[in-house]
């Protein structure tokens, strides 16, 4: 996919140009079909046609942006591994471990003596580990992007006051 939509440098030949404009365009119309998918469903219902405000477009930006967005996303030379409570399941909570945190609700500095060990009951967030870098090298080893956020029961920790 890198070799579909080079970038474009200094010197760029013009057949390079070509293909990466060529390639702006699909991903461009691309974007554009998906959000017409969307405008036409169930959110149609949703929109407020009667404002001076022109959703449709700002959608339309949306879908465009986040196409190309997951296009840089997905094109790196490093590998994203995002793990949610069904990869992690069984895992229990530790604040000395960088792939977690505890969400802000959870209150850790009142019960942190009582919340070591327990399980984690939701992810908020996911967890985005990356391997390898931009030089492909070094994929044996992640590195943590994004904790994630986690959510502990309260249950426990209330039983325990």
């Amino acid at each position: 996919m890198r070799l579909l939509l080079p970038q474009l440098g200094n010197n760029a030949t013009k057949g390079e140009e070509n293909l990466h404009e060529s390639n702006k365009a699909n991903i461009a119309k691309a974007a554009e079909q998906q959000a017409s998918i969307f405008l036409t469903g169930p959110a149609r219902h949703l929109i407020d046609t009667d404002t001076k405000i022109d959703y449709n477009k700002k959608v339309r930006g949306i879908y465009q942006e986040a196409a190309t967005l997951s296009y840089r996303l997905w094109t790196r030379r490093t590998a994203l591994k995002f793990s949610s409570l069904h990869e992690l399941k069984n895992s229990t909570f530790n604040i000395e471990n960088p792939r977690l945190l505890p969400h802000t609700l959870v209150k850790y500095d009142d019960h942190e003596d009582k919340l070591k060990g327990r399980p984690i009951t939701v992810i908020v967030h996911p967890l985005l580990e990356v391997y390898g870098t931009d030089e492909a090298e070094n994929y044996e080893n992640a590195r943590v992007w994004m904790a994630a956020e986690v959510w502990l029961d309260s249950k426990v920790a209330e039983a325990s006051k």
